[in-house]
């Protein structure tokens, strides 16, 4: 059995809509996955999946908050188990009973035809959940008098059905980590804290760079990775966090303009993802050569996500 569905984002000013062909018998969890993935989203974080209103199942990571009506998806639950008809609705919720809300509804079933593939994007209309990230990426080339790129607002279709064909083998490839780091200022004469929350696939040079920007440094000047005895190369800097196969106490220093030697410390490393791909979970103390302004734990994780994690390198634009 198959069905044809079309999925809506709520929360943006613009209109989102995918139509999606989908076969019965695909995991559950891998659909909402591949449902997230369909609207540019991020498939670490949280999520649970209400059916007609009524019955709602929560996605890998989630507490079960009412045994009553909610269950977590076993992993061998099908789309297929969920016996539905034309006229059904889904609401999938995002980052788990937030604001980001994809509503989903059967508009054809099919006894006795089966697609080519599990799960397919027809069409669509609109970015997806990183609609508000362009818009952010927008307000900052005009406010640089930068080009805005053509194809900014595209839907493409054939980019994203690439992104959830390969979503899978990506997932499997490597075992997802979580690591905290506690950082502190060499010869630092008062006290200078930063802990880190940062996931395995995030590259090394983000790590800098968000290091950087807790203490309001400039991302365009020099800095240096140094493990042991070793500094890395360029192209090692670029590589993810899983390149250092960090440990539970392990160190390495970040060195910043050749004079400012910060000491990172591995004070957990866990499996599974976290919330938050990157992002400072606390901080205490500034460097004044750097800024006039005590630490602002807000703001510093207001530039992590809008500078380092925006789908667009305003550098290359």
């Amino acid at each position: 059995m198959s069905f044809k569905l079309i999925a809506y984002l709520e929360g943006f000013e613009k209109e989102i809509i995918r139509e999606i062909n989908v076969n019965s018998n695909i995991n559950l969890q891998m659909f909402c996955e591949n449902i997230i993935l369909s609207m540019n989203g991020e498939c670490k974080h949280l999520y649970q999946l209400v059916v007609n209103d009524s019955y709602a199942y929560l996605g890998p990571g989630c507490e079960v908050f009412d045994p009553d009506v909610e269950e977590m998806m076993s992993d061998d639950m099908t789309f297929g188990h969920l016996f539905l008809y034309v006229g059904d609705e889904l609401l999938l919720n995002y980052d788990f009973r937030c604001d980001y809300d994809i509503r989903i509804k059967v508009v054809r079933a099919f006894d006795n035809k089966k697609f080519d593939k599990d799960f397919y994007v027809v069409s669509g209309k609109g970015l997806g959940l990183i609609e508000g990230e362009v818009s952010f990426v927008l307000r900052m080339l005009i406010n640089s008098r930068k080009p805005i790129p053509y194809d900014i607002n595209a839907f493409d279709k054939d980019k994203i059905n690439n992104k959830i064909d390969n979503y899978l083998l990506e997932r499997d490839s490597i075992k997802p980590k979580h690591y905290i780091l506690n950082i502190d200022l060499e010869d630092m004469d008062k006290e200078f804290k930063r802990q880190i929350s940062i996931d395995s696939d995030i590259s090394i040079h983000t790590l800098c760079d968000a290091v950087i920007l807790s203490v309001n440094g400039k991302l365009n000047d020099d800095y240096k990775v140094k493990i042991r005895r070793n500094y890395l190369e360029d192209e090692d800097i670029n590589k993810d966090m899983n390149y250092l196969k960090l440990k539970e106490n392990q160190k390495f220093k970040i060195i910043y303009e050749d004079k400012f030697i910060f000491n990172v410390r591995v004070s957990k490393a866990l499996d599974n993802y976290g919330l938050k791909r990157c992002y400072v979970v606390k901080g205490k103390g500034k460097i004044d050569e750097l800024s006039k302004d005590d630490f602002d734990l807000d703001k510093v994780n207001f530039n992590i996500d809008n500078i380092l994690f925006s789908i667009f390198n305003l550098g290359e634009i």
